[in-house]
């Protein structure tokens, strides 16, 4: 069994940046650096694979992920990766135990914020847009983007949602791309349109045209590296007005303009 210390990973670091002793990494795994052994982590590890893919052997089963996926770790928790194509990159985050303690926070409270928070791909990625800047990063962006992240689920679980709120969730998901008017939605809920309206940010921490905004950007993120699809079809398929309004957007919860994404 491999033991992987602080800030070590089974492929090259490109970029890195320390947060509170927590790092933040830009991965590359190839032929050349990529271990398929059993490891475990020393602390909790986030792994954004968002080109190439990796297939994930955990528990002595064998299952896929398509690229673009999000997988969280427990510290200690072991998994080994096998990665079906020549080349593969990640952003990895690694919390130590330190910044659990002076935030509140626990292992689980971070699993499921980074499950359940529609905006993660994109705060992680605005992470990896400022490791680009290498030793110029700002650590104060860096800091309040990592604590955004990770303290989502704490958010939420303080507030009570009612059953409109949780079926609109559900509702807003499944219908991403659609056009839908707010009494329709109101319909479908069983909510009025001004309950919607007025407590939409209380249980969402957004608007609604915000989070349908973060729900389209969550899926050309992954749409922008694992398809051949140009950035106007994929602008279309996400139900953006046109291309330059997709490009607005998705610059603002990102920070990378999505051809220069496509390339990193």
């Amino acid at each position: 069994m491999i033991v992987l210390n602080k800030g070590e990973y089974t492929g090259d670091i490109i970029y890195s940046a320390q947060v509170e002793g927590s790092t933040i990494t830009n991965t590359l795994y190839s032929e050349n650096k990529n271990n398929p052994e059993w490891h475990y982590h020393e602390n909790l590890h986030i792994c954004f694979v968002f080109e190439g893919g990796k297939a994930e052997t955990k528990h002595q089963t064998i299952y896929s992920k398509k690229e673009g996926s999000l997988f969280f770790y427990h510290s200690e928790e072991r998994h080994k990766w096998i990665s079906p194509l020549p080349v593969s990159k990640s952003a990895n985050i690694e919390i130590e135990r330190s910044f659990l303690l002076e935030y509140g926070l626990t292992e689980e409270d971070i699993k499921k914020a980074i499950l359940t928070n529609v905006n993660a791909k994109a705060l992680i990625l605005k992470m990896q847009k400022e490791l680009l800047y290498e030793d110029q990063y700002d650590y104060l962006h860096l800091q309040t983007l990592l604590l955004e992240l990770v303290s989502y689920q704490k958010q939420k679980i303080n507030t009570y949602q009612p059953m409109w709120a949780k079926q609109l969730n559900q509702l807003l998901h499944d219908s991403w791309n659609e056009t839908i008017s707010l009494q329709e939605i109101a319909l479908q809920v069983g909510a009025h349109p001004v309950t919607i309206s007025k407590n939409f940010r209380k249980y969402f921490h957004c608007n609604l045209g915000e989070y349908r905004r973060k729900l389209k950007i969550k899926k050309s993120i992954d749409l922008i590296k694992n398809t051949s699809l140009s950035l106007s079809e994929i602008a279309f398929y996400c139900g953006f007005t046109d291309q330059s309004h997709f490009i607005r957007n998705f610059k603002q919860l990102t920070g990378f303009l999505p051809k220069d994404y496509r390339r990193f």
